[in-house]
């Protein structure tokens, strides 16, 4: 039983990191054309690329946000470095030059849903959205979710492990296997 906890433990810990990158919305302003997304960067790492994909978001109209065609009406690059946007639609992202550890990238933008583009978007018709962050150390992803019941929305990304991980993750399980056989066999 002792070895169970400890593989079990000791895969935890393999797929888990203290580092993250944080996103958060505030609630737009009364008319709902206007929604502030932040961005502050928890990792160590520096973040190069960020991609939003609301494709699986469902707005009240049965739609999913999209960003309006004109892109954010303002952004606020990190200290130091450039923020280029890309895309269009339900997918759009930042390329950056310099986005480090504990900077903060703020854009305006007015999110509307794909059959309406007088749509009055939510922070509520962001859930489901999912994030990509390209860093110095590989990919990050997270999906925006509800704060408690309040109307605020966030997403905290978490390392995207690579296939050579989830191999060394397996050798490793089956060492310890190996090994807790071998001693019960003694």
């Amino acid at each position: 039983m002792k070895y169970r906890q400890t593989l079990a433990l000791a895969a935890g810990l393999a797929m888990t990191s203290l580092a993250q990158a944080q996103i958060f919305i505030s609630e737009p302003g009364s008319n709902g054309f206007n929604v502030e997304t932040s961005i502050f960067n928890g990792t160590s790492f520096d973040i190069t690329k960020i991609t939003f994909d609301f494709t699986n978001t469902l707005t009240l109209d049965d739609s999913h946000v999209v960003i309006d065609g004109a892109g954010p009406q303002s952004f606020t690059t990190p200290a130091g470095g450039t923020a280029t946007y890309f895309g269009s639609g339900a997918v759009f992202g930042f390329n950056f030059t310099s986005f480090n550890t504990a900077d903060l990238f703020k854009f305006r933008w007015d999110p509307d849903s794909a059959i309406d583009d007088e749509y009055g978007a939510t922070g509520l018709d962001f859930i489901g959205a999912k994030i990509t962050a390209v860093t110095s150390n590989g990919t990050y992803s997270g999906v925006f979710g509800r704060s408690g019941n309040s109307l605020d929305v966030f997403a905290v990304l978490t390392p995207v492990p690579e296939a050579s991980t989830y191999a060394m993750t397996l050798a490793g399980l089956l060492a310890v296997g190996a090994l807790a056989r071998r001693r019960k066999a003694q």
